[in-house]
């Protein structure tokens, strides 16, 4: 029988109760790392920071293109963090990884963070307290943020230390470590700033309450300006600004914008906010048990999430998904949304059942409409992981198509920009000061994306070898629609398609392509009926959703708006009786096309491809080498023409065709497999085996040309010394 009188038993609900905390402390960290490595991916908006770290490593200093001053990044600190591995040897390549790894690290830090805040401030029992770290760790936008590559992390951890260092402050040392920390925070993100002054106006108002003396102000205040005062006049010298370039771009106040905020805002607290409730039931449960509330860290909660919600909706929410702007502040909506489950005066272990519960409907987010958050964040993370796999490749291939002194223009300035290592032009006016300080009106009020300024002029003044937007040949961006407006747009570029390894396997993307003399073509003050443009993405739309006769009327009312000089409306109207299977009146739209523009590729392709349908090999062989010649860079020509050449015996012009496409694009394995089976139909079987052979030592689980193989020895069994 157990003595329960023993030193040692007395000891032990001590002993439980001490290690219990420090146990959920370690349950939430490790569930937080495994939430962010099951992510583990790279934000596109984070290559802008790589690539301007680069240029600083290789001297060119802190710009995104040799010689242009501008300040297209937001996050002074985390930039010269990576700058300073560079510095140090370590390679780009690892180095993106590496900022992922600070980022969690960062992440760690704001846990162990809440866990000492809730340890010094919580109402709840000292060993069941930390179950909110718990809570904590089940919001999966922490973990996304911190692993994406970002500032994120790294700006969570200073605001949570220096608002900890702040509440805690027992003396003046707790004020100036405060300040200094909220001072590095200010140069990771500018609103930084905001929540020093939030600091600053919660210390005043407590100060006047308790009539206490303002002393600690300037310990405050002193520290943070030592911090900050040195980037701005260094800004304003070398930039020429007293705000980073980001903040001009996107600067405006109006209805849209608030409208756009109050969407952002009101998404957030209905998703892990439970419509408003994780706010509100706090700040009733905190009044009405205000003799237990810890006032101190309950007020600066509150005041902190007003004043943030406020600048939320004044800034127009943000462009980037899954709530980032909310992230740094989770450190006290997670806290006062734990006091509303310890302050009411129940059964603790009711209220452990209510942490689980709230952990668990965090985790999962169900009140997201059509949809859960876990759901949502993982088609996110998908999502962006394929966009900076599509941007990377595109990056590179620019950078083999390019010269060092060739500029490009684009809407998506991420991977593109950083794997490209070319001149850019960002349309969108994050890195580029002229957009941002001049920005054009010519489309009118309408707005398309939370980023309104363009400056299709100047873009096009800069003579960009291609243009790529961030949706193929789709304008969507105010920034891309403009330059349909402008006739050297329209009449000195053209759709262009790119095959290109994209992680295992060739993919096909569309950007625009500057016809020679492009440069030559004028600028003119835009005359043409803007309507079209709409009608024209609107048609674009309507045919991905299968809504087809309605993108042809979208698609005629472009073309009766149009200037004439453009003939896409017309093509995209034969590609659409295509799906329809209308066959006599794709054809004459795609000739009208051709009429207009002879550098419409797709009028060319689809008018080949019903030639050889049709049987006409002859006439399909000349669309075909016309999409070659103009297009070299896509497979679909040379598979095309290749099939017609077959076709119409020629199988030793099919196989040139075939040894071309090859040549120019190693990594695709069709290729290969048609040249097999062109020498296949020119009767040459031991050639077409030996090939054949070859190809599969490269890719051993394709089913086609194993089957192929397997039929070409079967007919050498039945057939022994015969080569037809």
């Amino acid at each position: 029988m157990t003595d329960t009188t023993t030193p040692a038993f007395r000891h032990r609900p001590r002993l439980i109760s001490q290690v219990v905390p420090w146990f959920l402390l370690l349950v939430a960290v490790v569930a937080f790392v495994g939430r962010a490595y099951s992510f583990r991916f790279v934000q596109d908006d984070s290559y802008i920071t790589y690539r301007y770290a680069r240029n600083v490593v290789r001297g060119l200093g802190p710009v995104y293109n040799p010689g242009e001053r501008v300040e297209g990044y937001t996050n002074f600190l985390w930039m010269m963090v990576l700058t300073l591995f560079g510095t140090a040897g370590v390679p780009f390549s690892a180095i993106i990884a590496v900022s992922q790894v600070l980022g969690v690290m960062s992440g760690i830090g704001v846990i162990v963070i809440f866990f000492l805040l809730l340890r010094k401030f919580s109402t709840g029992p000292p060993v069941l307290t930390p179950l909110a770290t718990l809570l904590f760790a089940a919001n999966g936008t922490f973990a996304y943020w911190c692993v994406s590559g970002m500032e994120t992390g790294l700006f969570s951890l200073l605001l949570a230390g220096g608002f900890y260092s702040y509440l805690v402050a027992e003396s003046d040392r707790g004020l100036v470590w405060a300040s200094y920390l909220l001072g590095l925070s200010a140069l990771t993100r500018p609103e930084g700033a905001l929540f020093f002054g939030i600091v600053l106006l919660h210390f005043a108002v407590l100060s006047l309450y308790r009539r206490s003396s303002m002393t600690g102000l300037v310990l405050l205040i002193a520290p943070f300006l030592v911090v900050v005062a040195p980037l701005y006049l260094w800004r304003l010298g070398y930039y020429g600004y007293p705000f980073p370039n980001t903040f001009y771009a996107k600067a405006g106040l109006d209805a849209t914008s608030l409208r756009l905020g109050l969407k952002y805002l009101t998404d957030f607290y209905r998703a892990y906010g439970f419509w408003g409730l994780g706010v509100l039931i706090p700040i009733a449960a905190g009044l009405w048990f205000r003799k237990k509330t810890p006032v101190t860290l309950f007020g600066f909660c509150i005041l902190a999430l007003a004043v943030h919600a406020v600048y939320v909706v004044s800034v127009g929410g943000d462009v980037l998904r899954q709530y980032r702007f909310f992230v740094p502040l989770y450190v006290l909506f997670y806290f006062i949304l734990s006091e509303t489950i310890w302050l009411p005066p129940i059964r603790r272990s009711l209220a452990v059942m209510v942490m689980m519960a709230v952990g668990l409907l965090t985790f999962w987010g169900p009140f997201t409409p059509s949809t859960t958050e876990l759901l949502e964040l993982n088609a996110d993370c998908g999502a962006e992981r394929h966009l900076v796999r599509m941007m990377h490749a595109t990056g590179t291939w620019l950078n083999a198509h390019m010269g060092p002194d060739d500029w490009f223009a684009c809407s998506t300035i991420g991977a593109v920009g950083y794997f490209s290592d070319r001149n850019q032009v960002d349309m969108l006016g994050l890195t580029d000061a002229v957009v941002a300080h001049e920005p054009e009106s010519i489309l009118g009020s309408r707005v398309y994306w939370k980023e309104r300024r363009y400056n299709s002029r100047h873009v096009l003044e800069r003579n960009p070898a291609f243009i790529c937007f961030s949706t193929g040949a789709k304008p969507s961006a105010a920034a891309e629609r403009a330059l349909f407006l402008r006739s050297r747009f329209r009449r000195g570029y053209f759709p262009y398609r790119i095959s290109m390894i994209a992680g295992d396997g060739m993919s096909t993307y569309e950007i625009f392509k500057a016809k020679p003399g492009a440069d030559s073509v004028p600028i003119e003050t835009p005359a043409a009926n803007t309507e079209f443009i709409e009608s024209y993405s609107a048609g674009i739309n309507l045919a991905w959703g299968s809504k087809y006769d309605s993108a042809i009327a979208s698609f005629r009312q472009c073309c009766e708006f149009a200037p004439a000089d453009f003939a896409y409306g017309y093509e995209r109207i034969g590609r659409t009786y295509l799906k329809m299977k209308q066959d006599d009146s794709a054809k004459v739209n795609l000739q009208r096309a051709l009429a207009i523009d002879e550098w419409c590729l797709y009028s060319h392709l689809e008018l080949g491809r019903m030639l050889a349908n049709q049987g006409n090999c002859d006439s399909a062989i000349l669309e075909f080498r016309a999409v070659v010649d103009l297009d070299p860079d896509c497979t679909d020509g040379y598979d095309e023409l290749s099939d017609a050449l077959s076709r119409s015996g020629r199988f030793d012009a099919s196989e040139s065709v075939l040894v071309d496409c090859a040549t120019r694009f190693p990594g695709a394995p069709d290729p290969a497999l048609r040249i097999s089976r062109a020498r296949l139909l020119a009767g040459d079987i031991r050639s077409a085996q030996r090939r054949l052979a070859e190809f599969l030592t490269r890719s051993p689980d394709n089913r086609e040309a194993r089957a192929l193989l397997d039929s070409i020895g079967r007919l050498h069994a039945t057939r022994p010394g015969q080569n037809d």
